[in-house]
């Protein structure tokens, strides 16, 4: 593989930021990669989204970082590709084709766990947000949300210790509400489902000049805003760069579904 950094810039700029983050206009509207290992990256924001009438920004370089992710592991990846006025983190389950998509990829893979990605401001309290609706979407493994918590931890220590930040478990964004993907998968399929939640600096790997993907829904209040604009002005490509890596790690360990 190339340059891992310059890998993700590639796939960002060339298919899931263009036409204001709306993807590539006669792309399907998620797109899949099949893998060897029984573990699917999900990322449904990769592109904007259309929820409660509004427009909502996408979670830029989920989509890239899915797919490299699916690469460095051998897991299997779907990602949204164009926006389609939907959101399938959103949406119910029977209204959402990306959803539906995925339980049948879940299915005829024969998928033990699911890792669905998403972004949060650079702001937001943790570096990273582990949800599993306090254990309800991995029942069928038990203590794979805390065992991802502590392996993210303990694999990103040096670059949490700098900036002061941590990886929580069910805070915030816990995945909760019954049409998250994690939610919806976990109980359609019976599989292990995690949400995971990645702030700016461990996901926007290039320089993006201050700019936010556009929207109507801006998920950030005024005071966030000046963080976020400088880093993305200043962004830290190591700290990326092992946060993909160490999903990639966890990604072959949940194959087993073991939790060591």
């Amino acid at each position: 593989m190339q340059n891992l950094i310059e890998h993700m810039a590639e796939i960002e700029l060339g298919r899931f930021s263009v036409n204001d983050y709306r993807g590539l206009t006669d792309a399907l509207p998620f797109s899949v990669v099949e893998g060897e290992l029984p573990v699917i990256v999900s990322a449904p924001h990769a592109v904007s989204q259309l929820r409660e009438g509004r427009v909502k920004p996408s979670d830029d370089f989920t989509g890239a970082m899915a797919l490299v992710v699916a690469e460095l592991s051998g897991a299997s990846a779907i990602v949204a590709s164009r926006y389609d006025a939907c959101d399938p983190n959103w949406d119910p389950f029977e209204r959402c084709v990306y959803k539906q998509a995925l339980a049948e990829m879940v299915r005829e893979l024969g998928a033990v766990a699911v890792i669905d990605l998403h972004g949060v401001p650079a702001a937001a309290p943790d570096a990273i947000e582990i949800g599993s609706a306090d254990g309800l979407t991995v029942k069928a493994m038990p203590g794979v949300d805390e065992f991802a918590c502590r392996f993210l931890r303990e694999q990103l220590s040096e670059h949490l210790g700098r900036r002061g930040k941590t990886v929580g478990l069910n805070r915030r964004h816990g995945a909760r509400g019954a049409n998250t993907v994690a939610h919806a998968i976990a109980r359609e399929c019976g599989v292990a489902a995690l949400q995971i939640e990645i702030s700016s600096p461990y996901r926007v790997p290039i320089d993006a000049k201050g700019h936010v993907p556009p929207g109507e829904a801006i998920p950030f209040t005024s005071d966030q805003i000046p963080i976020e604009l400088e880093v993305r002005r200043n962004p830290d490509p190591a700290c990326v760069e092992a946060t993909v890596r160490a999903l990639a790690d966890l990604a072959r360990i949940a194959s087993g579904g073991r939790l060591s």
